[in-house]
C-alpha cells in the first residue's frame, strides 16, 4: 500500500533575528512626553441660522452584497488528492444524514470515425462492518447493495452510464455501522482496461458542498483493476485516503492485498459468493 511520505516541515522566520525598522531620532523622553500644540484662540460665534423644518428622511436601500473575488461557492470548492496530499478527513458533522456519493467518472474513448466507443471500467467496493464482516458491491455478479436490512442498506450501486460514469450512494446517517470501505476500479472482461486513455477518477460528493476529487496515476503494464481510495471511521470522522495500486489479477487481489481474507471467491476470482 501506498504509504504517505512525511512532508518537510515549513520554515519558520526567525522574528528575533531579523532586521528590525529605523531608529527614529526621537529620544524615549520624547515618546513619553510628546509636544504639546499651541491654543488656538476660539473663533467668534456666528449668528444662528433660522430654524428649518426637518426634512422627511430619505430612504436608503441596503447596498447589495459584495462579491468576494477569488472565493468560490460551497458547491464548487474541490480537494484533489494526490502524491502529495493523499489523506482527507471529512469531520462527523457532515454525516447526520443526506447520501454521500461516490462517483467514478473516466474519459470517453472516440474513434478516428467520431464515434463514442463503449468502455470496460467499472466502481466496486469492499465494505467491511464494525463486528469485522466483509463483503462486496459490484455490478458484476449483481452485488447491488449490502450491508442493512431490507431496505435501510448503507450501500447502494446506482446506475451506469458511459458519460456519467457510475455512483456507489452511501447512507451519510449509518455509515457509523462500517468500519472501513475501499473502492476499486475493474473489467468485467479478461482484456484489462486502458487506464492510461480512460484516465479514470473518484469523486466523492459532500453533504458541505465541494467535492474531493483524485485520479488514477500512471498504469503498469497489464494491469486489470485498481485500488483507488479507502474510508476509515476513526473516531466518527471519515478518513478518506487515496490508494492508486494496481494489480494485474482480478478484484480478488484488491481483496487479498487488503485484508478482506475471509470472502470466498469463485474460481476466476471476479465474484465473491455471498457469506
Amino acid at each position: 500500500m501506498s504509504g504517505t511520505n512525511g512532508r518537510p516541515a515549513e520554515a519558520v522566520h526567525n522574528f528575533l533575528g531579523r532586521p528590525g525598522p529605523r531608529r527614529s531620532t526621537r529620544s524615549l523622553a520624547d515618546h513619553l512626553n510628546p509636544p504639546r500644540p499651541a491654543p488656538r484662540p476660539a473663533p467668534s460665534p456666528a449668528p444662528r441660522p433660522a430654524p428649518t423644518p426637518p426634512a422627511a428622511p430619505a430612504r436608503v436601500s441596503a447596498p447589495p452584497p459584495e462579491a468576494v473575488v477569488g472565493q468560490a461557492r460551497a458547491s464548487e470548492r474541490r480537494v484533489v488528492l494526490d502524491d502529495e496530499r493523499p489523506v482527507l478527513t471529512i469531520p462527523a458533522a457532515e454525516r447526520g444524514g443526506g447520501t454521500l456519493r461516490f462517483t467514478l467518472a473516466w474519459e470517453q474513448i472516440v474513434t478516428s470515425s467520431g464515434l463514442h466507443r463503449s468502455s470496460d471500467v467499472h466502481l466496486g467496493c469492499f465494505w467491511q462492518t464494525r463486528d469485522r464482516r466483509s463483503g462486496a458491491l459490484q455490478s458484476l455478479g449483481e452485488l447491488l447493495a449490502a450491508p442493512g436490512f431490507g431496505a435501510r442498506q448503507v450501500l447502494r450501486l446506482g446506475a451506469r452510464s458511459e458519460q456519467a460514469g457510475e455512483e456507489v450512494l452511501a447512507d451519510a446517517a449509518h455509515l457509523d455501522l462500517l468500519r472501513r470501505v475501499v473502492f476499486y476500479a475493474y473489467s468485467q472482461g479478461s482484456r484489462p482496461p486502458d487506464y492510461a486513455r480512460l484516465a479514470p477518477h473518484l469523486s466523492i460528493a459532500r453533504r458541505a458542498g465541494g467535492t474531493v476529487q483524485l485520479w488514477t496515476g500512471e498504469p503498469p503494464a497489464g494491469a486489470r483493476t485498481c485500488a483507488l481510495a479507502s474510508i476509515h471511521d476513526v473516531g466518527g470522522d471519515l478518513v478518506v485516503r487515496r490508494e492508486n495500486e494496481f494489480f494485474e489479477g482480478p478484484a480478488r487481489d484488491v481483496a487479498l492485498a487488503y485484508g478482506f481474507d475471509d470472502l470466498d471467491w469463485n474460481a476466476e476470482g471476479t465474484v465473491p459468493r455471498p457469506s
